[in-house]
């Protein structure tokens, strides 16, 4: 099954299935272009959303940590599925192997920091080539041990279609769902990890092999986060934790 990943990156899934409805009450008011938030995981039971939802709309992996209370030491993960059927999203979230997901974003960052690499030392078409699908395919098969599942979370949210500036009707509309999870895993542990699988790479070609410590060094800071999305919260109960 092909996986799509987060850049690092997001992990998005176009899932074909009826468009629900929002809740009946107020009417969130609606910006062009912006998601607005029109029901969450609790709702119904008054709670919050947690800190470390809006954290992760924000890009700010520093809250997400906070509100999880994750190590600073830690390394994280934050993996994010969008689409229309939250059954389908929770079934595939939950139930595909994470470590393979991660090891698909960890093999498109190498490859992208490889291209970028020799880009800047003016390396020659074929040679960058090579470089990129053997730093790459090394990472195709990566299995990450020691990851902590440490918090999973859906909303959804209603977007006017481009083009639409006022709603007349439903199918103005596009309603989606977003499904978050959060992983972590110890900082030495990840970093062993990654530096052995670099280290097992075969390159004995001088203009590149060069390339075995930047990448050690990129992948034990890199942290994958999904990109930010600025969402519209509107009037949903919302935690808040001081930064």
């Amino acid at each position: 099954m092909k996986k799509n990943v987060i850049g690092l990156l997001v992990l998005g899934l176009a899932l074909v299935s009826p468009v629900f409805a929002a809740p009946k009450g107020k009417a969130p008011k609606m910006n062009a272009g912006r998601p607005v938030v029109i029901d969450y995981q609790g709702q119904a039971t008054g709670s919050e959303i947690p800190a470390w939802v809006q954290a992760v709309t924000e890009g700010s992996q520093r809250k997400v940590r906070k509100s999880l209370d994750i190590d600073a030491d830690d390394a994280i993960f934050v993996l994010s599925n969008k689409g229309n059927d939250l059954d389908f999203l929770k079934t595939w979230t939950d139930q595909v192997d994470v470590r393979a997901e991660v090891a698909s974003s960890i093999e498109q960052t190498v490859g992208q920091t490889v291209v970028a690499e020799l880009d800047a030392k003016q390396t020659d078409k074929q040679t960058k080539e090579r470089a990129a699908k053997l730093y790459s395919s090394s990472m195709a098969n990566l299995t990450l041990n020691g990851l902590t599942k440490e918090a999973y979370y859906w909303i959804k949210t209603r977007t006017l279609k481009p083009g639409v500036r006022k709603a007349k009707k439903e199918s103005d509309y596009t309603d989606e769902y977003t499904y978050y999870v959060v992983y972590s895993i110890k900082k030495g542990l990840y970093n062993l990890q990654m530096k052995k699988a670099i280290d097992d790479v075969e390159d004995n070609d001088d203009q590149t092999v060069f390339l075995k410590s930047v990448l050690t060094e990129k992948l034990t800071q890199t942290i994958l986060m999904p990109e930010a999305t600025k969402v519209d919260f509107g009037d949903s109960d919302l935690e808040i934790i001081e930064d």
